[in-house]
């Protein structure tokens, strides 16, 4: 048997609003929901975990933060204990919903980073992606985060989105780069299907905008001393987030709540999406896949090539019983076009790569 998972995620579905974009599973916030929705989320936290602590915990969502007061203690006194001495504990956050008093109750609980729905410093887009705050208020958020002790702080930028230009967006990057934060992620708009853009009819930006404004985050983020150490996250030195190594690196965790998934002994699985279930109680577990070597071979490009660094060599190999360019021998050639980079030690995607990551995924097959 396999070591236990060192990396815990936990599903918050309730937001104040739904975003235009959003497909993650959620639902307006209601008291009587949240309080029913806490104590079924401790039964399947003690039946997956039971005495283990983490390294990493990440509580996301929905939105954390659209809890009460009261609700939020309730969570974190139940999570802190749960991480182990100089572990990463993330918590999700609105602008809107982060106030002083919720941001000493993250610092009292041993919360060390918070994760901030920014996504825009404009009002026009703001409400086009039907986010109820303005720019005004995530800089007020991240001064009550400061002001609280907690200064690993991520916001969330989202580019590409329907009539927005490249002056909008280097205007966008001009003010998160004045946010003066530690950490950006920066996300390309996707459309998916159960969600209010798509019903809408919006498109999403033709490839050839998509990519100069990915190049324009990335030459303006690396400009500001921000590496790029995932396709779309960028950091200082010395904060880059733990917990989101622990998906890109294809390694173990739990996923507890609704609709989380976890990976674990071999197994991966996605609980109910459905609230109505999951307050029922039992096994909220809806999907499960025992990975075999093609499957596992898949995630651990899918993840890994996503990185900065790539993979060793040594790591694949190790899991995989060959050297990677026995198994993708067509490699040498997405190397000759400058997509990858092989050497001795390690395998990465170049900046061109990175650009074209599906289809450097769907070449090695």
């Amino acid at each position: 048997m396999s070591a236990f998972p060192s990396s815990l995620y936990i599903h918050i579905p309730f937001c104040s609003s739904i975003c235009a974009y959003c497909d993650f599973a959620k639902v307006l916030y209601r008291p009587e929901w949240a309080k029913a929705y806490l104590g079924a989320l401790f039964v399947e936290l003690e039946s997956r975990v039971g005495r283990h602590r983490f390294q990493t915990i990440y509580v996301g969502g929905g939105t954390p933060s659209a809890l009460s007061y009261k609700e939020m203690e309730t969570l974190l006194a139940k999570m802190g204990p749960l991480l182990e001495e100089g572990g990463e504990f993330t918590v999700e956050a609105n602008p809107e919903s982060l106030d002083d008093e919720k941001c000493a109750l993250l610092k009292k609980y041993g919360v060390n980073r918070v994760s901030l729905g920014v996504e825009s410093s404009q009002e026009r887009f703001l409400r086009l992606m039907g986010r109820p705050h303005d720019f005004a208020q995530a800089e007020k958020a991240v001064e009550a985060l400061r002001k609280n002790g907690i200064d690993n702080i991520n916001v969330d930028l989202i580019y590409a989105l329907p009539g927005q230009t490249m002056g909008d967006l280097e205007k966008d990057l001009k003010a998160f780069l004045g946010l003066k934060v530690p950490h950006i992620s920066a996300y390309t708009l996707i459309l998916e299907e159960a969600t209010a853009f798509k019903a809408q009819g919006y498109q999403e930006a033709d490839e050839e905008t998509q990519a100069a404004m990915y190049e324009k985050v990335l030459e303006t983020l690396r400009k500001a001393g921000y590496d790029r150490y995932e396709v779309s996250n960028f950091a200082l030195p010395g904060h880059r987030s733990r917990h989101n190594l622990t998906y890109w690196k294809d390694e173990t965790y739990v996923g507890v709540g609704l609709g989380a998934a976890g990976y674990a002994d071999g197994i991966r699985y996605t609980n109910t999406r459905s609230l109505t279930k999951y307050l029922k109680g039992g096994d909220p577990t809806e999907e499960k896949e025992a990975v075999d070597q093609p499957s596992d071979l898949s995630y651990f490009l899918l993840c890994n090539l996503r990185l900065e660094e790539g993979f060793l060599e040594e790591t694949f190999e190790k899991r995989f019983g060959n050297k990677f360019i026995e198994i993708f021998p067509n490699a040498s050639e997405l190397a000759e076009q400058g997509l990858l980079c092989l050497d001795s030690e390690r395998i990465r995607c170049t900046d061109k790569g990175m650009l074209l990551l599906d289809r450097v995924l769907v070449e090695l097959g």
